[in-house]
């Protein structure tokens, strides 16, 4: 009777945990679910700069994007992370009203970041209706708006942190999916970024872009 009296708080205790694990567990898949959905419909509803899609390479696609106005940043940076953190900071000011006329901007994605002259560079694409003339001028002078002409582009998607390392790795393998495929590209590899830093590593979309001829 004493035996049996001790066993069943044990027995309850143990079903008690693992109640609370599975609903740990249920929980947790629960809310990676609502966060990979409210992922999805952002995405759904986020505009991306149209281009036609010409074929794929093996792992690369080959795609054709129209001129359209990007909005720049150069960063004095050192780090690749840095970079990333004060390039967003500087054009967000811009799109949410620090320009000439206060002018709030609907940016589309991806966010770009490349090498150049020694200084990493960021860009945000313009609206698609929008020219340089008829878009305000940033009131930061480190942000310009540039023209970009049509180009066709290679690119490799992957996912994962944004990290140099990282992205130094799926650069190696992008390069040398070109040669494999036998295209000449030319200027520097771009790091496309589709997704906010708080998404999940597994769930966000990377891309990286060079210009193919």
């Amino acid at each position: 009777m004493l035996s049996t009296l001790i066993a069943a708080p044990v027995v309850a205790g143990l079903l008690g945990e693992r109640s609370l694990k599975r609903g740990l567990l249920v929980g947790g898949v629960a809310a990676l679910a609502l966060g990979a959905l409210r992922l999805q419909m952002a995405r759904w509803f986020t505009p991306e700069p149209d281009y036609t899609t010409e074929g794929r390479v093996g792992d690369l696609a080959l795609r054709r994007y129209p001129a359209r106005v990007d909005a720049r940043a150069e960063i004095n940076a050192i780090d690749f992370e840095d970079a990333l953190e004060l390039g967003y900071e500087r054009l967000r000011s811009f799109i949410r009203g620090a320009n000439a006329t206060d002018e709030g901007l609907v940016m589309a994605m991806p966010v770009t970041t490349m090498m150049r002259d020694g200084r990493y560079e960021m860009s945000f694409v313009m609206p698609a209706d929008r020219v340089v003339s008829t878009l305000p001028q940033p009131e930061d002078p480190r942000v310009q708006l540039r023209e970009v002409p049509e180009r066709r582009i290679a690119v490799l998607r992957f996912n994962g942190r944004f990290t140099k390392k990282n992205v130094e790795w799926q650069e190696r393998k992008l390069l040398r999916k070109l040669v494999d495929a036998g295209l000449s590209a030319r200027g520097s590899v771009m790091f496309a970024c589709y997704d906010p830093p708080t998404t999940l590593p597994l769930l966000r979309r990377n891309e990286l872009w060079i210009e193919i001829t």
